[in-house]
């Protein structure tokens, strides 16, 4: 195969995409970060508007506060910490390479 074409499934590096380029990208993630945040609010508000006030007799919410529920959650199941995911993720990689540095020197 030529190199052209083993290069057609490649995307360009940051550096080498224009400025409308970049700019069109940050705007399509932000309007998709926003419908995201809308959707995860509504489907909350309509879960809880479907169920808790015949279950337990809870007031009907609206999506500001189903906004609010959802942030309350993050902050007490998950310790509050946006970017605590990312971390822990690679503490985790991190033991997972010291446990098989650990195996190496035991195998030997």
């Amino acid at each position: 195969m030529s190199d052209t074409k083993m290069e057609r499934g490649r995307h360009k590096p940051w550096s080498e995409v224009s400025v409308g380029g970049k700019v069109l990208l940050i705007v399509l993630i932000t309007i998709g970060v926003l419908c995201l945040f809308t959707l995860c609010g509504a489907i909350t508000m309509w879960l809880w508007n479907a169920l808790m006030p015949a279950i337990f007799k809870l007031p009907v919410i609206g999506f500001w506060q189903a906004m609010g529920i959802l942030v309350l959650s993050q902050i007490l199941f998950k310790g509050g910490h946006l970017g605590h995911a990312g971390r822990s993720h690679w503490k985790r990689r991190q033991v997972w390479k010291h446990m098989r540095e650990d195996e190496a020197t035991s195998a030997e």
